[in-house]
């Protein structure tokens, strides 16, 4: 792809099961062009969060310094507030946030980024019929059926839920291919070089909830769960003492990650895990953003052992040590699922560990019959496999 010189072969969806290293294989690739192929920059990276993009900026630079010779790459960081010009440097890259970029579109000022030599969209999935995509990629001139520059996208989910327009509207986007880089079964591939965690199930009863006539038909049109269903899920007393005493009989040393169906559900949760003398936390979409990172790496570095979270940590999470992940958040989205579940995957030769719990709340939907199939548009790809070393 990165020798491509432009048309519709400058176009792939990577995909990888969550856990694997998107972002180091890609960066890897990308640099191998840098050192070897002639490629230049600036190669643009996109990515959805300033957490996804710092953790892009770092996988670079530690790759550059693994396998790169005396020169310098030059990195800019391209969202909030922070502002980047044109390197001189032939050698460089731009990570960027999707909503910094929409906010720069036909600035006159930034027109050599719309000129970047390669597009890089991390967590591709939500591309697929995204206005804001459509706006940057047309001014990037990766639109339409080819490009005249390389457009990748990285996903462990190449699909929109259930919806077959919105997955041809992905699949349209990256010009049909997808690259299966392990072949048929890349799970069972990467758990066996121990790359991937080994996955344990479990399952506990949840809440009863009967959906509202509006709740029902938002639930059937549009594959989710208002957040008034969410919030009577989470406020289940029964159902988060469940939780607790389940957490209560696992090996003490164990960190758990718990993904919560409101913020209230999550501060309670830690709340009654703390009154038993288990150290807890909760973060979600509305704690401070300082507060969140300093939860976080508390959580990293062991200080909290469970940490109950709503709204944030299904994408770019990275904490190898999770032994049990709880999906307390009933979804019909198979793509917040698989992303949720991810964040326990990682093996042993990826920083984790060899084996993940993954605990189910069976929360029963009486007049729902909704279900998950994970597979459904795998179809509507080109697949082509790579070799691999």
């Amino acid at each position: 792809m990165l020798r491509a010189k432009g048309g519709v072969e400058t176009k792939a969806m990577l995909f990888l099961p969550t856990g694997a290293g998107k972002t180091r294989v890609t960066v890897e690739a990308i640099v191998q062009a840098f050192l070897e192929d002639g490629l230049v920059g600036p190669v643009l990276w996109i990515a959805q969060s300033e957490e996804l993009c710092e953790q892009a900026v770092q996988t670079w630079s530690a790759v550059w310094r693994e396998l790169a010779d005396f020169r310098t790459l030059t990195i800019g960081r391209l969202w909030a507030s922070n502002t980047v010009s044109d390197f001189e440097s032939d050698l460089s890259v731009i990570v960027a946030t999707d909503a910094k970029l929409e906010k720069l579109v036909d600035k006159f000022e930034y027109k050599w980024l719309a000129d970047a030599t390669a597009v890089i969209v991390d967590e591709a999935h939500v591309a697929g019929d995204s206005p804001r995509y459509t706006q940057i990629f047309r001014w990037l001139g990766v639109d339409g059926r080819s490009a005249d520059k390389p457009l990748l996208g990285l996903s462990a989910t190449t699909f929109k839920n259930r919806s077959e327009g919105r997955t041809k509207s992905l699949v349209a986007r990256f010009g049909h291919k997808r690259l299966n880089v392990l072949g048929d079964d890349p799970y069972g591939t990467l758990q066996g070089m121990g790359v991937l965690a080994r996955v344990r199930y479990d399952e506990l009863q949840g809440a009863d909830v009967r959906l509202s006539p509006q709740e029902l038909e938002d639930a059937e049109s549009w594959s989710r769960l208002s957040p008034t269903v969410m919030d009577r899920v989470g406020n289940d007393e029964d159902r988060a003492i469940r939780i607790v005493e389940h957490i209560k009989d696992l090996d003490p040393e164990w960190p758990v990650l718990v993904f919560t169906s409101s913020v209230f559900s999550a501060q309670v949760l830690a709340a009654l895990l703390q009154a038993q003398g288990i150290s807890a936390a909760s973060v979600s979409g509305k704690t401070r953003r300082q507060e969140r990172r300093r939860v976080i790496q508390e959580f990293k570095d062991g200080k909290i052992r469970v940490l109950a979270n709503c709204d944030v940590l299904t994408q770019g999470f990275d904490a190898p040590g999770v032994r049990a992940l709880y999906i307390a958040r009933p979804t019909l989205s198979p793509n917040a699922y698989i992303q949720m579940v991810g964040r326990g995957l990682r093996g042993p030769l990826n920083g984790g560990e060899a084996e993940c719990l993954i605990v189910n709340l069976k929360d029963t939907f009486s007049n729902f019959s909704g279900n998950l199939d994970f597979t459904e548009f795998d179809g509507l790809w080109e697949n082509t496999e790579a070799a691999t070393k």
